[in-house]
């Protein structure tokens, strides 16, 4: 019986040395007493969005500092040779949403827009075009330019049947999904939307690269798509759905899920290479940090950082 112990551990073992992805050296950053939305890094610095204020923390001195921008904080990006914070509320007042301009250099804001007819659902800021888009509790899309601040300027409304809570911008073309499970491609420069894949369920995420389609649903399906043969292939995860995936590399999805596991997903095999148990919570977003470390949130209240050997 000893020998028979033994032996599965060695295979254990083994299976570990070979496996080619594992989880290590995982590490609770921000212990906070609110969920975190949304962070980016910055260098040494990483900045997150707490409520009603934008957080710096230092990495290395571990000290922080933070920002007040109002209303309930979604959505941050950081234009970098403007030292500029752009940030992505939904107000405390009914249907009021807004975007701002905060120059971190003078502790001021430069430039708000306030949308007064909807709640945000989803932001993406489009530098390179001075645009930002806008996802809304009225079934809208919109397009805002703001090269002229602080005038802004509605340039492209887009109308839905349904809510759409994902929006994601590649190669010039915005790709966004709806409520019902509609995926659609939009080409702003043509003012040309196509529906490009019908799924037939809600769908939390998703993730578009040249011809392949990877999304999750809230039944708790993954699904691979091929765009030119229509092949699918899907992975069932039960009791629980993933609802933020992040394209780690060529090989590579990682998947955060509801319950706090993350699935580490093989893009060729289309199968799960492992399960780690990284939050105790619904993982509410995921980026990649130097190297092969992750850094993720949740509504365990935590930033946590951890790698992939």
């Amino acid at each position: 019986m000893l020998k028979i112990k033994y032996l599965y551990s060695v295979i254990a073992f083994q299976v570990l040395l070979t496996s080619p992805l594992y989880s290590q050296k995982k590490e609770i950053l921000i212990k906070n007493n609110f969920a975190i939305r949304d962070f980016y890094l910055d260098n040494d610095s990483l900045f997150f969005i707490k409520k009603r204020d934008i957080y710096l923390y230092n990495l290395k001195s571990h000290t922080s500092k933070n920002y007040f921008i109002g209303g309930y904080g979604l959505k941050l990006y950081n234009l970098k040779n403007k030292n500029v914070i752009v940030s992505a509320s939904n107000e405390l007042v009914r249907n009021v949403s807004s975007v701002r301009f905060y120059n971190k250099s003078t502790n001021k804001f430069d430039d708000v827009f306030y949308f007064k007819d909807g709640k945000i659902l989803d932001f993406l800021l489009i530098p390179e075009s001075k645009l930002f888009v806008l996802s809304l509790t009225n079934k809208k899309i919109i397009f805002i330019d703001y090269r002229e601040k602080p005038k802004f300027y509605k340039t492209i409304e887009l109308n839905l049947n349904a809510l759409s809570r994902r929006l994601i911008y590649k190669n010039n073309i915005l790709y966004f999904v709806t409520d019902i499970g509609e995926i659609y491609e939009y080409d702003f420069f043509n003012y040309k939307k196509t529906l490009i894949y019908d799924a037939g369920e809600l769908i939390t995420d998703f993730v578009i690269d040249q011809n392949t389609l990877v999304y999750s649903t809230i039944k708790g399906h993954l699904v691979k798509i091929n765009l030119l043969s229509n092949t699918k292939n899907e992975i069932e995860i039960n009791n629980n759905f993933v609802n933020v995936i992040m394209d780690f590399d060529e090989k590579y999805l990682i998947c955060g899920s509801w319950n706090g596991t993350m699935y580490i997903l093989n893009k060729e095999s289309f199968s799960i290479d492992k399960e780690l148990n990284i939050h105790k919570r619904a993982v509410l977003q995921i980026k990649k940090g130097k190297n092969n470390t992750i850094y993720s949130s949740s509504l365990d209240k935590t930033i946590m950082s951890w790698e992939l050997k």
